[in-house]
């Protein structure tokens, strides 16, 4: 292993995660029409407001030598901030001993990265980003086009359609008997995205423990979520296991 690439990858890793930190936490203020972007204002404390200086941006070291506070207000920094840099940290280390250094690293990590985004806003927010599910989709599509890379192409265009279509039909039948909606668009999309990148017969694995997994986290946030399933993170979770635990290390 290329020790001083890998070291790059790694600092690549927590950069990413630092940015998904701030997505996470704009990109519900952005829906609710808020003045702000994912770029504009420039890093600031969501307590007191103040923007934060160079070295309280660098991830993980600077939450430990803040001892997990604000440099301005000394309020308690939220220690998902670090448990996200930290987690995309791990996960390029596993990546890299699982596949080969360089682009096919990157892509890997890229999508986790998205996928994880998106599970972190559906839990915290019930929120799903309808652009990520879309770059979800074109990628698969892009990367198993000519290269295979993860499937065939005729599997990835099926995994999109079955992954889209069965969840519409599973709430379309639900809203003729309940009159409501019991899907969000958004997990159509997403269920769609994992179709595109792994293909038709990736939907079953990912479905059942994904389902699984957001009964799961419902039956322990039943009073916080009130009705509402966070099924975009068991989607998002389930992919993200059926990759590291199906095709990275068992079916490689």
């Amino acid at each position: 292993m290329n020790l001083e690439l890998s070291i790059l990858l790694c600092l690549f890793a927590l950069s990413i995660g630092s940015f998904v930190n701030s997505f996470i936490y704009r990109f519900p203020l952005i829906i609710s029409n808020q003045d702000l972007n994912l770029f504009k204002p420039r890093s600031f404390c969501p307590k007191c407001k103040s923007r934060l200086k160079p070295f309280m941006l660098i991830p993980i070291v600077s939450y430990i030598h803040l001892k997990g506070k604000c440099g301005f207000c000394k309020e308690k920094i939220e220690i998902s901030y670090l448990l996200n840099e930290a987690i995309h940290l791990l996960i390029m280390v596993i990546i890299l001993f699982g596949v080969p250094i360089g682009i096919n690293s990157i892509i890997v990590f890229i999508l986790f990265s998205i996928l994880y985004t998106q599970m972190v806003l559906d839990y915290k927010h019930f929120l799903l980003s309808i652009s990520l599910n879309a770059l979800l989709i074109i990628t698969g599509l892009v990367l198993n086009y000519g290269f295979n890379y993860f499937t065939s192409f005729e599997e990835s265009i099926l995994g999109i359609v079955i992954g889209y279509g069965s969840l519409w039909l599973i709430n379309t039948v639900f809203y003729w008997l309940k009159k409501e909606r019991g899907i969000g668009g958004g997990d159509f999309l997403l269920f769609a995205g994992c179709g595109s990148i792994f293909g038709l017969f990736s939907l079953g694995p990912i479905l059942l423990i994904g389902s699984s997994v957001s009964l799961l986290l419902f039956a322990l946030n039943k009073r916080k979520s009130g009705r509402k399933i966070p099924l975009g993170t068991g989607l998002a979770f389930a992919t993200i296991t059926y990759y590291l635990i199906f095709r990275l290390f068992i079916l490689q």
